[in-house]
């Protein structure tokens, strides 16, 4: 298809780059991340059904005193051997439907929150690598934590829900129990849950702050660490490895003060929560043996009521941690929140560019595959022929990492200053969608990553089924590599690390090359291989047919270009090789 007959479909596209942006623009509350974990993709139908168990399991247990009572005042006390016997069955009964209904309970719940807490790590990593980049950096550490402890403590929503609606469906089944025995033991019940409720949430305040500087303390402690290791090679030649250890140190010590602040809070709020079940279970007893002496009960119901006060000291615990278990949620929510919700650092192509832009934007190629300017003072316009190797000498190192995140689109570009091919049309970077952009120009950061995985998988990408190009290895020099690391299929390690600096980088250089863009762009590719190594990289180079950029210092490389561009502070000068 050609871009005239593509025009066509411009109003289709701009309706769904609108919608892009909608979806992009939706703010992400924390209750809105809360209803992520416990009602998309159908688990809010589970979540009801294993609430449902848990909360005949909690009758259940609350009925246990009621037959046991029973049992003594309608079998035991009259000696009854038949009666003994049925109420001995409905009590292996009633244990077998609680523990049944547990389980199944556990089943569907283990689903809910492994689902739940997947569906926010995707939500999570997406906005992390989204095409238009966030700009909130976070580094390696903070990613983790993001991804594994908040979305774990968000996902556990479901847990609270299903657990707290049990326990206040066991406290009011106590209750009415209790009614039918002494409606004055039902109101201690009733009153006492409601004060436990107000008290604890008033004792539960400072548990919110604090427990947010924890989080923070160990995000901080977590990203220094992973730094730490992905330049232990590094740190250890340059002789910082001391200095390393004590910024770990400072970071875990702060971390371990906070946490410890935390779990102080925790226990005190955890201890003033038992003391107030404790008393409202004593005088619920002694209440209840008093009515007994009074022979207003009999001795079954005094039993029942004993039975219950014990069962309900439990559930008035676990409801008095209500707003601690909340708390901690809600701070690793507003953590999610305010992550997902950064603005984008890249701006979306506008819906439909004005007549002025578009006619400067889309004028004929003839030939040249990408324009750029490497400064952002008025600098000369550099043009890249289809088909030829570029070499850009950078008068510093800024200077190349500058222009590798620009034509790598990996800061905001000004309009006007990349501009693309397009089926013999150059277009404006800033009127094209990133990720279309960065399918057609290809430019790895000069420390690129590479993951964890087989070789295999860090030419071709994880999920590729298509081999490897032995034209493209070989330009790579990677034949050795190949050999040394064990195949296709050995393991490169965590970032790589299995592999030595200058291994890395000529997977980098395979890896741009077996994409299909229509230029690559490669940042000082050789600054850690060998002479001769980085000789046979660039003949080979010079040798493919395809439109590249070498942004490089190495005379080797640049001998080997097409067309050599100086970068100097005098501007750009243009030499030609060949």
């Amino acid at each position: 298809m050609t871009y005239a007959s593509a025009r066509l479909e411009d109003s289709a596209k701009w309706g769904a780059r609108a919608a892009a942006r909608t979806a992009y623009a939706m703010t992400f509350t924390p209750r809105r991340l809360f209803a992520i974990a416990l009602t998309s993709q159908g688990r809010g139908l589970t979540l009801t059904a294993a609430t449902t168990l848990l909360v005949a399991h909690s009758l259940a247990e609350a009925t246990i005193p009621v037959i046991i009572g029973a049992t003594i005042d309608r079998a035991v006390l009259p000696s009854d051997p038949l009666a003994l016997a049925i109420w001995l069955g409905v009590l292996a009964g009633t244990f077998l439907l609680l523990t049944a209904s547990y389980q199944a309970a556990s089943r569907l719940m283990v689903g809910v929150y492994g689902y739940g807490e997947q569906a926010l790590r995707h939500l999570t990593l997406s906005r992390m690598l989204r095409p238009r980049l966030s700009r909130r950096a976070v580094t390696p550490g903070e990613a983790l934590t993001f991804v594994t402890s908040d979305t774990y403590r968000v996902a556990g929503v479901a847990w609270s829900v299903a657990q707290q609606c049990a326990t206040i469906a066991a406290i009011i089944g106590a209750a009415l129990a209790m009614l039918v025995i002494s409606p004055i033991a039902t109101l201690v019940v009733f009153a006492s849950t409601a004060a436990m409720m107000w008290v604890m949430r008033m004792v539960s305040r400072p548990l919110e702050r604090r427990g947010s500087v924890e989080q923070h303390a160990a995000t901080e402690a977590g990203a220094v660490a992973a730094d730490f290791m992905a330049g232990f090679r590094v740190l250890v030649g340059i002789g910082a490895r001391e200095e390393a250890v004590r910024r770990y140190v400072a970071a875990s010590d702060a971390s371990r003060i906070a946490a410890t602040a935390a779990g102080r809070s925790l226990a005190s709020y955890e201890a003033v929560s038992s003391l107030l079940a404790a008393a409202a279970t004593t005088a619920l007893a002694g209440l209840s043996a008093w009515f007994a002496a009074e022979g207003e009960i009999s001795i079954g119901e005094l039993v029942t009521v004993l039975g219950l006060a014990q069962f309900l000291s439990g559930s008035l615990a676990h409801a008095g941690s209500f707003p601690s278990n909340w708390i901690h949620k809600l701070a690793s929510a507003k953590r999610l929140a305010e992550m997902i919700n950064a603005d984008d650092l890249l701006d979306a192509p506008p819906a439909a560019p004005v007549d002025g832009e578009r006619e400067a934007a889309d004028r004929p190629a003839n030939g040249v595959a990408l324009v750029f300017r490497p400064g952002t003072d008025g600098s000369e316009r550099i043009e890249v022929r289809t088909g030829e190797l570029l070499g850009i000498r950078p008068s510093d190192s800024d200077t190349a990492r500058a222009l590798s995140r620009l034509l790598g689109l990996r800061i905001p570009p000004e309009r006007g200053r990349v501009a693309v091919s397009i089926d013999g049309a150059l277009h404006d970077l800033r009127d094209l969608d990133a990720a279309d952009y960065r399918r057609r120009v290809v430019a790895l950061p000069h420390r690129h990553t590479v993951v964890t995985g087989t070789l295999r998988e860090a030419v071709r990408g994880h999920g590729s089924t298509d081999d490897p190009q032995p034209e493209l290895i070989g330009a790579a020099a990677l034949h050795d590599t190949i050999a040394e690391a064990g195949g296709w299929h050995a393991q490169v390690g965590e970032s790589g690390r299995r592999l030595s600096g200058g291994q890395r980088q000529r997977i980098g250089i395979a890896r741009a090359l077996h994409t299909d863009a229509d230029v690559v762009v490669l940042d000082e590719p050789t600054s850690a291989v060998d002479a001769i190594t980085e000789a046979h990289i660039a003949r080979a180079l010079s040798e493919l047919d395809r439109t590249a950029i070498v942004i490089s210092t190495s005379p080797t490389l640049l001998a080997a270009c097409d067309r050599v561009v100086d970068l100097s502070e005098n501007g750009p000068e243009a030499r030609h090789d060949h």
